[in-house]
């Protein structure tokens, strides 16, 4: 977070200019491009995946969370539009960091995956919210024709406290983490699996006015605990950087398993 006496940034958002989208979006004015953490292509299998949470897998094969209903996804709407205001707020006073930008490398990952998978465009990509210990969703498409991969990543946020009389140190967890991967149906217009559920209506294209305009593409999403989150789209589909390195394998591995698609142009076979 950076220091409340750093010069603000003027940001200019009406929520009357945000706009809903229903599919996929056309050409935006291009920026910066982001950051990514690509999934290795492992050539042989590890060895173990002793590293993953025990429900992380059962939960790729769990059942699905019904469909969004059409109040929820109003309701979904209204906090998105309210997320978005909150997040470009706290960016122009410093208390938050700026929403990654729409970039042209994006755009050429949707461009190119839209051709042939126009339902899944819409929600592909790693997808990111404000806070200091980001939640994230990483979207890739699958082999199964009409399904994608859902990796739910946020860091455990812990503080390391250390005992003045004995020395020792224990850990207060203020924040768990959070790792699940699941698999997706996405018909209509909706994503629904058993952790996370979205809709191409609850997806927004807003203009954040820092030292340079850009453009912004914002999703609202409810997890499986009823919670909404507003996340913008940070990078094509990846692994967090927040990842701790000795999940990376086995993730690797899983998404493998699962038919996750990682590549950024679309391969035939």
């Amino acid at each position: 977070m950076m220091k409340s006496n750093s010069v603000p940034v003027i940001v200019g958002l009406s929520l009357l200019t945000v706009s809903f989208l229903s599919s996929c979006f056309g050409d935006l004015a291009s920026a910066a491009e982001p950051s990514t953490t690509p999934v290795p292509n492992p050539t042989s299998r590890p060895t173990s995946r002793a590293n993953l949470p025990k429900n992380f897998l059962p939960a790729a094969n769990a059942a699905p969370l019904p469909r969004l209903t059409s109040s929820e996804i109003k309701r979904l709407q209204a906090d998105l539009t309210q997320g978005i205001d909150t997040w470009f707020g706290l960016a122009g006073l410093a208390k938050a960091v700026a929403p990654p930008p729409l970039s042209q490398a994006l755009q050429n990952y949707r461009k190119a995956w839209g051709r042939n998978h126009a339902q899944l465009v819409t929600f592909l990509g790693t997808w990111r919210d404000s806070a200091d210990y980001p939640y994230s969703v990483s979207i890739f498409p699958r082999k199964t024709p009409g399904q994608v991969c859902v990796l739910e990543f946020k860091p455990e946020w812990s503080l390391d406290i250390i005992n003045e009389t004995t020395g020792q140190t224990s850990k207060d967890v203020i924040s768990q983490q959070i790792l699940s991967l699941s698999i997706a149906k996405v018909q209509g217009g909706h994503l629904w699996s058993s952790q996370v559920r979205s809709v191409g209506a609850a997806t927004a294209v807003a203009r954040f006015s820092g030292v340079k305009a850009y453009s912004v593409l914002f999703m609202g999403l409810k997890d499986d605990k009823g919670y909404s989150h507003t996340v913008a789209l940070a990078s094509p589909p990846a692994l967090p950087p927040e990842l701790p390195q000795e999940l990376v394998a086995p993730l690797s591995q899983a998404l493998l398993d699962y038919g996750c698609r990682t590549e950024l142009v679309p391969q035939r076979g």
